[in-house]
């Protein structure tokens, strides 16, 4: 693992989402705590012989199509201790370290739309492909939380792991020999939602995230005519928004970027470059 890396940076800007104490809990801790929560009343369901209300929750398309919609939400958290064992454990800590880098580098929402769409998206994907492949049942996070990681590797390419492999490297390692699994035992539908969430996550990561939509049901404003247009700004862009960017670019270089990095990038260097020739032209 890359232990002490510079790009371990989670500031949580946006503050946490409520307090436990004095424990910040962020969405990807929530999420970790829902994980485990859903395991362990699972667990306890199962020895008490309600294994059927566990089912419930699992997807599959011929479940979809009997009108169990809620399946394309609840299958992630399924969880069966009796085969993941100490692999959930460890699920549960990878994505503590890595979705929290993402949402600090992304935004809560940001993680909260891609979450969700790692979720619902792939799961659709392969109901439609049933007839074709045949049906397949999803239950657990694991998937999902390995695209977390792929975004991860895309924003951070650069980072060192064990041998000194950078991201994008082991991100490749991993997807080839998650494939080779699939493809060995013919599971390809499976292999269709490690390459569907592997994609969406790295795809959103380039397009710099999706904020939520802002929908206003405000009333008019009043006396809008005697109202004067706000002057638009022209002030630079906070370099507490600029440091980071520069910092990643002399680890990692300028393809490291994102999307969203680059045109925040660019707006500084064009109201400098605006502001060093207002300034020249007052002299």
């Amino acid at each position: 693992m890359a232990w002490g890396n510079s790009w371990n940076r989670w500031q949580g800007a946006e503050g946490p989402i409520f307090m436990v104490g004095n424990f910040r809990v962020d969405l990807t801790t929530l999420l970790v705590g829902l994980h485990a929560m859903s395991m362990a009343v699972g667990a306890v369901a199962m020895a008490a012989g309600l294994g059927a209300w566990v089912n419930a929750g699992v997807f599959s398309s011929a479940q979809l199509a009997e009108g169990h919609v809620w399946t394309l939400v609840t299958y992630p958290f399924v969880h069966d201790i009796r085969q993941e064992g100490i692999w959930f454990a460890f699920e549960m800590l990878m994505f503590f370290w890595f979705g929290r880098e993402v949402e600090s580098a992304m935004g809560r929402k940001s993680l909260g739309l891609l979450y969700a769409g790692l979720t619902v998206g792939p799961a659709l994907l392969i109901a439609g492909l049933a007839p074709w492949l045949g049906s397949v049942v999803l239950a657990g996070s694991g998937t999902i939380h390995f695209a977390v990681f792929l975004a991860f590797c895309a924003l951070h390419p650069g980072a060192q792991f064990v041998f000194g492999l950078s991201a994008r490297w082991v991100g490749w390692i991993l997807m080839a020999v998650y494939s080779l699994t699939y493809f060995a035992g013919r599971d390809w539908l499976g292999g269709v939602q490690l390459w569907t969430t592997g994609l969406i996550a790295v795809a959103w990561v380039r397009a710099g995230g999706v904020s939520w939509p802002q929908i206003s049901f405000g009333k008019r404003p009043k006396n809008t005519a005697k109202k004067k247009a706000a002057p638009k700004k022209t002030g630079l862009v906070p370099l507490e928004k600029v440091d980071p960017i520069l910092e990643k670019i002399s680890r990692e270089g300028m393809d490291s970027l994102t999307a969203a990095e680059k045109k925040l990038l660019e707006e500084a260097r064009a109201k400098l470059m605006q502001k060093d020739r207002s300034s020249g032209s007052m002299r």
